[in-house]
């Protein structure tokens, strides 16, 4: 009786109004008592690292698992091929939306004295910072991606968190048992699930602190971000924002239309990944949530759901082609240069083709790669590049919740398009292996 009160006084902690409430706290105290929200960063920090320290073991385990049942299964060519279509498809939504809000808000224009004088002063304040890592950015391109996929050590990977060597060694894992005997994979594959599930357990522990986590978090973002700077960026934020709820909307039309579900309960099935990924700005942050989400509340494969979700997360970086296209929009507005045809093809692909390559990297190096873009439009970038860094906080969480919500999409689209008797006798079998070797 005492346990039974105990967990329903605290279940409101996990209610989706607590996690909004507690980012609208979050908002206020980094607005109005920065000092305040400074000191909650380090909380915050705390929170998200213990996130981080399930979701990798929840990423290993679930890649291995899908990509072993998948070589064990025929109709693994299909698969891949729908994956790189959708996945490409979505990187291209995402860039012409990134373009279009650019070239509709101009954000690089208009400026007033006092919001020049603003940013004159915001790159002053961030030159060193943005030198430092242009300077790490300038030795990122696709080949040295191919160079960093492979990890010499994968435990110093794992130690550092790298989640592109993770993948990748996940990824060559799961292959190595789908092509053992099915006997011997399936003792490992049943072991790996086992892993899966303890670590979701203590994902489910951890959401009774993710109010207050979140609270911390997001108080600490807008304090580092400053209200003047928002006001002197609002276009640019304005037009992201605006990038970002047209990609939600249509995400939650194209959910709705493929799994032939009503609009608002898709609405209510995504509301908690993505005001997670609003919170903690950390896409696979929310990977344990969007997994949980899309098989228990949309029943699609869950082999397929566990291979495509972290596939996407790391990969395909909705949220930095949004940044790149939209970014590099305004840095041509900024020195009053025109694209043209040419030139916005050319950030599109080159966008998408960055953000795919600095997969990995970490958040400042990958806003500093722009670079890699301007480049071959002959774009003076220094200052574009301080000022993106700068609002970077601010705009985060919305990059990050269209991010999500497009892998979300991804998933349903691989998923929902398979066939839906191949894939129920599959799971079929699968369990009923695990019941026999758990008889053993």
């Amino acid at each position: 009786m005492i346990r039974k009160r105990i967990s329903f006084s605290l279940h409101w902690l996990r209610s989706i109004w607590a996690i909004i409430a507690a980012i609208g706290a979050g908002v206020m105290a980094g607005l109005y008592q920065p000092r305040f929200a400074g000191e909650l960063i380090p909380y915050g920090n705390l929170y998200l690292s213990f996130l981080k320290m399930c979701v990798i073991p929840i990423m290993v385990t679930a890649i291995v698992s899908s990509v072993g049942r998948l070589f064990m299964s025929k109709g693994t060519g299909k698969v891949l091929r729908r994956m790189i279509l959708v996945f490409l498809a979505g990187l291209l939504l995402a860039g012409i939306l990134g373009l279009g809000a650019g070239l509709l808000g101009k954000p690089g224009e208009g400026f007033s004295s006092n919001q020049r004088t603003v940013l004159g002063q915001e790159v002053l304040d961030r030159e060193p910072a943005a030198e430092s890592a242009d300077a790490a950015a300038s030795g990122n391109g696709l080949l040295q991606f191919v160079f960093d996929l492979i990890p010499s050590n994968i435990f110093i990977a794992l130690g550092q968190g790298n989640s592109l060597q993770i993948l990748f060694f996940s990824v060559v894992v799961g292959i190595a048992v789908g092509l053992l005997s099915v006997h011997s994979g399936d003792q490992f594959l049943f072991m790996t699930d086992l892993l899966f599930k303890a670590f979701q357990r203590i994902i489910s522990w951890a959401m009774y602190v993710l109010p207050f986590g979140m609270f911390c978090m997001m108080a600490g973002q807008i304090a580092g971000a400053g209200a003047d700077l928002l006001l002197a960026m609002v276009k640019y934020i304005a037009c992201i924002y605006g990038a970002c709820l047209v990609l939600l909307l249509a995400g939650i039309w194209i959910v709705s239309a493929a799994l032939r579900r009503p609009l608002l309960s898709v609405v209510r099935g995504l509301k908690e990944p993505l005001w997670i990924a609003f919170g903690t700005q950390n896409s696979i942050a929310t990977m344990p949530y969007v997994l949980e989400t899309l098989k228990s509340r949309f029943r699609l494969n869950a082999n397929t759901v566990n291979l495509v979700v972290p596939l996407g997360i790391v990969l395909c970086r909705y949220s930095m082609v949004l940044t790149y296209t939209t970014g590099i929009v305004f840095i041509a507005q900024l020195y009053g240069v025109s694209l043209g045809p040419q030139g916005l093809l050319v950030a599109l692909f080159g966008s998408i083709l960055t953000a795919v390559a600095g997969a990995g990297s970490p958040g400042i190096v990958s806003i500093a790669m722009i670079s890699l873009i301007a480049n071959p439009l002959h774009l003076p970038y220094a200052t574009g590049v301080i000022l993106l860094m700068a609002v970077n906080p601010i705009i985060d969480p919305g990059v990050t919740t269209a991010s999500v919500m497009m892998n979300c999409v991804s998933t349903v689209m691989i998923a929902g398009a398979e066939e839906d008797a191949e894939g129920t006798r599959f799971d079929e079998s699968a369990k009923e292996r695990g019941s026999a070797l758990q008889t053993e």
